[in-house]
């Protein structure tokens, strides 16, 4: 089920790709919709299974304060896909094997620890919201002994890695104005939680990072 209902952003994005490239015969951007549509089909099916709860709340949470980063992560993230398509067909830049390859492993990084994240904190909501409702309580296993928002971390791993995963250096321009939205989601949803959620000031007094361990 979850299979199917990923299914069809996932075509969106493979048409924006193959669209602005011309051709089909592209074994990084078919890796890359596979990476995308696999990781994340797993990690939803497991949380229709553990925590259905927490699926429900990332599908339609009743009420968000943040709901401006949707709407700008959009259009660079479809620049981001129409320019590797483009660079795909007119040979703008190269990226070397390797470096490619470790594009891969920081985005399969990034897609790994957002699967860690959501099955470690059943209250990791899709929106910025205190969860009442919910009983919500202060996470502090996993990622979350690490840095206070492991979700963002692996937004920063999936931004530096997917352009040159799609061997297009240009392509991952876009993707810094993606951090950049977040690290302002991440200070709004850090105030919120010190003042608004129990326990939340003493757990960041003990971890002091917010995404970026000894950096932010």
């Amino acid at each position: 089920m979850m299979f199917v209902r990923l299914s069809i952003p996932t075509a969106v994005f493979g048409a924006v790709l193959f669209l602005f490239a011309g051709r089909v015969d592209l074994w990084a951007f078919w890796a890359y919709l596979g990476l995308l549509l696999g990781s994340f089909s797993a990690t939803f099916t497991a949380l229709a299974r553990w925590s259905p709860g927490l699926l429900a709340e990332r599908i339609k949470p009743p009420s968000d304060r943040d709901r401006a980063t949707q709407r700008l992560v959009a259009l660079p993230f479809f620049a981001h896909l129409a320019l590797a398509g483009l660079d795909a067909r007119f040979g703008w830049t190269v990226v070397p094997l390797p470096v490619q390859v470790l594009g891969f492993v920081a985005v399969a990084s990034g897609f790994g620890l957002v699967a860690w994240t959501l099955l470690t904190n059943p209250f990791a909501s899709s929106a910025v919201r205190l969860q009442p409702d919910r009983e919500q309580r202060v996470i502090t296993t996993g990622p979350y002994a690490l840095v206070r928002h492991p979700m963002y971390l692996a937004v920063v791993f999936v931004s530096l890695g997917a352009g040159v995963a799609l061997g297009s250096w240009l392509s991952g321009l876009p993707l810094l104005l993606v951090i950049a939205v977040f690290v302002r989601r991440t200070l709004l949803e850090d105030a919120l939680l010190r003042a608004e959620l129990r326990g939340y000031a003493d757990y960041a007094a003990r971890v002091r990072w917010r995404v970026i361990p000894h950096l932010f």
